[in-house]
């Protein structure tokens, strides 16, 4: 679902801004094999610490103490859950490699369409 896909990449993106400063960069890569493709959204922002990293996917979790540097820093704590739900009705899983102080790589990863042989 192209529309749903863009949705998690933007909420990716939107994340990433919000908490990175506006001189660090953030950049997105694609990578695949014969199976999946996998995009990532790399942050130079405060990083997570382990013990949040998986708590964040839940509905309505928050993160406290993590300052927003964009937008107003109003959110419900969907966003994450609603990605991974998208992902994994696709078949994918979602992730995030981050440590305090160095950044968040958020990640997910989706199978590729077989070809249609005609």
């Amino acid at each position: 679902d192209p529309d749903r896909l863009k949705q998690v990449v933007s909420n990716y993106l939107s994340n990433a801004l919000k908490y990175s400063e506006a001189s660090k960069p953030v950049a997105v890569t694609l990578d695949h094999d014969n199976k999946f493709v996998r995009v990532l959204v790399c942050d130079e922002g405060p990083g997570l610490p382990v013990a949040e990293q998986q708590r964040i996917w839940e509905r309505f979790y928050r993160v406290e103490g993590i300052e927003t540097k964009t937008g107003s820093g109003v959110g419900l704590g969907l966003g994450l859950h609603i990605c991974r739900m998208i992902i994994e009705r696709q078949g994918g899983q979602v992730g995030v490699e981050s440590a305090p102080g160095y950044g968040s790589t958020f990640w997910f990863t989706l199978p590729l369409a077989e070809a249609i042989e005609g």
